[in-house]
């Protein structure tokens, strides 16, 4: 980590008032983690901080959440920090260009620096992750909230602690925040547990798939297959994980019919699937990445693309 970068951000902290925390659109439990765990840390070490964070939310904890809407002068008065955000238009905030001054925090490859400053560490399999080593740098608390929320974003985005770029830093991480309070048992279950209903939709889901000859696993989830369903994306999406994990399936992406948009999630333990998800106005990390479709009909073109990565070996 840059420490010049991360003194800056502590330097910025305390010059604003008004601090807007931004992360990306469909938050997975990184950018949730991230975003309310730096949010955390920012009330505990830093008093009368006007301390906000926009967008979709993954629980109904409204900490942080104005309870008017934030005005245009707040907003041009304000530090923006994004988390697990990489590129620009995925950003949940459509005022972004209007604040003052912008710092991001992130550990995907910076290939969108759209912020006044960052702190962005490649090699870390969690945002969540990066958080936390900055804090520890700059000596702060990281109470109890802090800690749970910090730890669901890192044993979500390291499915576990199995996930490649998974490393003796991130035990680390993970053992200061169990000593900072965060209840593990409680975490896992919390993520990991899932209702009956939720069990008969990844069964559901599962029985959908398709396996091509090269390995590929693929699942197409229509509007038409979520009606009656009642749930969230993020509950559609764990039919991802029902890929996971077995020898046949080499690489493996969840298709999600929306009423915006068609959102492809890629997932591989060997192939680098996000250079297949940059051809479809996507990317990420190697191992796991997010693609959009224009239309189901190219759903041939994107399986077509994995056939030829498992191919080509491209590891």
């Amino acid at each position: 980590m840059n420490k010049q970068a991360a003194k800056l951000l502590l330097k910025k902290i305390k010059e604003y008032q008004n601090i807007i925390i931004v992360k990306h659109k469909m938050p997975d439990w990184d950018a949730q983690g991230s975003a309310i765990g730096i949010a955390n840390i920012i009330e505990e070490n830093f008093k009368n901080k006007n301390v906000f964070v926009v967008g979709d939310r993954l629980t109904d904890d409204q900490t942080f959440l104005s309870k008017k809407p934030l005005t245009d002068e707040f907003v041009s008065q304000a530090l923006i920090i994004t988390v697990d955000t990489g590129n620009k238009a995925r950003l949940d905030f459509d005022r972004f260009d209007m604040a003052k001054e912008s710092f991001k925090i992130d550990h995907h490859l910076n290939v969108d620096p759209y912020a006044t400053n960052d702190i962005v560490v490649e090699d870390a399999i969690a945002c969540t992750q990066v958080v936390v080593l900055w804090a520890q740098l700059m000596k702060l608390k990281i109470n109890k909230a802090a800690a749970h929320n910090l730890y669901l974003g890192l044993i979500t985005d390291s499915g576990r602690f199995l996930f490649p770029r998974t490393d003796e830093v991130t035990f680390r991480v993970a053992a200061s925040l169990i000593e900072a309070g965060a209840d593990l048992k409680a975490a896992h279950d919390f993520i990991f547990v899932s209702s009956l209903k939720m069990r008969k939709w990844t069964n559901f889901a599962f029985s959908k798939l398709e396996l091509t000859k090269k390995g590929v696993g693929y699942i197409v989830i229509t509007k038409a297959d979520q009606q009656g369903w009642d749930l969230e994306y993020s509950e559609v999406k764990s039919a991802l994980g029902t890929m996971a994990g077995m020898d046949e399936i080499k690489v493996w992406a969840l298709i999600v019919e929306l009423d915006d948009m068609i959102k492809v999630s890629l997932r591989s333990r060997d192939f680098s699937v996000n250079e297949v998800a940059e051809k479809f106005e996507g990317g990420g990390h190697r191992l796991a990445s997010g693609a959009q479709l224009s239309s189901l009909t190219d759903v041939p073109k994107l399986v077509k693309a994995l056939d030829k990565l498992v191919t080509k070996g491209v590891k």
